[in-house]
């Protein structure tokens, strides 16, 4: 006897969205097979991906509302962790020592920064109240100096936070002169930071020279010529598992460049099932913030589902050299613990809305 989706959930009592689910557990497996195939071991990956359907269980389980009550102290966390990543290590670094392990901390930085201007705007408009010139210049604040903190060692991270928090004022009501502010002030910044080649300003600005002349004579193009060169060797005739050869050349592998060592061996279906993934996982988030009352919940699902849907096409857009080079993992693919444990938090907060949207349509509050 065929069971129909909804028959599933209540057999199992999941009352989240059931698609956001299936596509993070299809993306993991995807993972499994990526990072074996790549490195031959997948004990630590596994691992952290226990942990992080474990933090996606829990986010998941625990109200978003009662996390809001804590907003305020997770944007101390996030600008505590900044300054000891910034500080703590050179232009590379991007994480903090655990001693067991090495926290890269801009993934949940850049989460915290977008919950808490979520709850920011959301407070302020469930009082329907418009933002204030005061509150509109404490956002564009908090949103530079957590931009400006993290372009130091990593520009794309900074730019898909500047993005998301931007979407978020948009859709919070934001007056658009305030969001022109901000962008000015961003524009301005980076250009003085690309002129003095401040933090890693010299890199992305041999990565941009690459990009836009195709001069690979000082080696900024290296990775994304071998990436497009895997993608190119598979399309319809995908080699099979564990039978790609240039991805043994490429460096980063089983990370910033899972997406051309999947798509080798993988071929051009599974390719492209895993991009429009976060498309669709876009679509799914942007449905629940529209069904949702709260404005709370609206900003933080909207806000989540960019997230990963820009961090996961910033990825495969540099793997098929439609953006310039950068570090970005792809979501639930790349190998890593750090960023798989705040996806599965993300997740598990946003899988959190949707199942109190669905158990409680009427009673929203932020």
């Amino acid at each position: 006897m065929k069971l129909s989706l909804s028959a599933i959930q209540e057999k199992i009592k999941f009352k989240g969205d059931p698609i956001i689910l299936f596509i993070t557990i299809i993306l993991s497996l995807i993972s499994l097979y990526a990072v074996y195939s790549s490195t031959g071991n997948i004990t630590s990956h596994f691992f952290h991906l226990v942990i992080c359907y474990v933090l996606m269980f829990l986010t998941y389980r625990i109200d978003y509302k009662l996390l809001s009550a804590f907003s305020q102290l997770f944007i101390i966390i996030a600008g505590i962790l900044l300054i000891l990543t910034i500080t703590t290590g050179g232009e590379d670094n991007r994480g903090i020592s655990l001693g067991f392990m090495e926290f890269q901390t801009f993934y949940l930085i850049g989460f915290l920064v977008i919950f808490f201007i979520s709850k920011y705007i959301g407070s302020i408009l469930n009082k329907e109240e418009e933002l204030s010139k005061k509150n509109s210049y404490v956002l564009i604040g908090i949103i530079l100096f957590f931009c400006g903190g993290i372009a130091t060692t990593n520009i794309s991270t900074a730019i898909i936070l500047l993005a998301t928090s931007t979407i978020v004022l948009f859709i919070g009501t934001i007056r658009l002169k305030y969001i022109l502010c901000l962008l000015s002030v961003v524009i301005l910044g980076g250009t003085l930071f690309l002129y003095t080649g401040f933090g890693r300003g010299e890199t992305f600005k041999g990565r941009v020279e690459f990009y836009l002349t195709e001069d690979n004579s000082k080696g900024y193009g290296d990775q994304i010529i071998l990436a497009k060169a895997a993608i190119a060797r598979s399309g319809f005739k995908p080699t099979g598992p564990g039978q790609g050869v240039i991805k043994n050349a490429l460096p980063e592998k089983e990370t910033d460049y899972v997406y051309a060592t999947v798509f080798e061996e993988t071929g051009i279906l599974v390719g492209f099932w895993i991009l429009f993934s976060y498309l669709i996982l876009f679509t799914r988030a942007w449905k629940i913030s529209r069904d949702n009352e709260g404005a709370f919940a609206k900003l933080l699902a909207i806000g989540i589902g960019f997230w990963f849907s820009c961090q996961g096409l910033v990825h495969i857009a540099v793997n098929t050299e439609l953006f310039p080079a950068t570090g970005q993992t792809l979501p639930f693919i790349s190998r890593g613990g750090s960023s798989l444990f705040t996806s599965g938090i993300m997740i598990g907060v946003l899988l959190n809305i949707s199942k109190n949207r669905k158990s409680n349509p009427k009673k929203q509050l932020s």
